[in-house]
């Protein structure tokens, strides 16, 4: 199972470099420029923000096979705000580099969202993986994340897809009893009540 986190990360990580070596550049032409450059340090931080090593060591092992977990976790409290800085993060690299990033940070930006339940850009950061990985269906956090918010917007059967493909490429994920419950649950609004059923046991 390939993961979205190492690549990403790795591109986040500058993600405030290019910023600040303009602010540093313009400050060697002069202390007037000096002055303007210290005055916008503030505001660069807050449009480009930085993760600490510490930081991305966290977000590492993050992805969809946490959803639900989180605000469960005793240190919920901070993985909450850590998650929203990493999504700007993501997105001012994004926007820097006009979408021209590597698809693993689209899709690492997919879980962060889906951590924070906010599905329609989730969908959006996975879809955008989806169009530029061409192995995607080699992901299983990426296919089982992309079926959590099909599942959400009640788009069973693209939802049943992918939670069927995570199933066959990695029989043993994590996550694997849950997505034949939701699997379950899901034939049976459809009133296919055999394979309802398969999947309420294998759950």
């Amino acid at each position: 199972m390939q993961s979205c986190a190492a690549a990403s990360l790795a591109a986040a990580a500058a993600c405030a470099a290019a910023p600040r070596s303009r602010v540093a550049a313009s400050a060697s032409g002069g202390d007037e420029e000096e002055k303007m450059a210290a005055g916008k340090a503030s505001e660069t931080e807050e449009d480009f923000p930085t993760l600490t090593a510490p930081e991305r060591e966290r977000l590492a092992g993050m992805d969809s096979s946490l959803f639900g977990f989180q605000r469960l976790h005793e240190d919920g409290a901070r993985t909450r705000p850590l998650l929203m800085k990493a999504v700007r993060c993501y997105d001012s690299l994004i926007l820097k580099a006009e979408g021209k990033v590597e698809p693993e940070v689209f899709c690492q930006l997919g879980h962060f969202n889906l951590l924070l339940e906010d599905y329609p850009k989730a969908l959006s950061a996975y879809q955008r993986y989806y169009s530029l990985q061409s192995d995607y269906w080699k992901n299983a956090a990426f296919l089982y994340g992309l079926g959590m918010v099909y599942f959400h917007y009640n788009a069973f059967q693209w939802a049943i897809k992918a939670f069927q493909e995570v199933l066959y490429i990695d029989p043993g994920f994590a996550r694997a009893k849950e997505i034949h419950l939701r699997l379950g649950l899901m034939f049976k609004v459809n009133t296919d009540y055999e394979s309802s059923l398969k999947h309420f046991q294998l759950a």
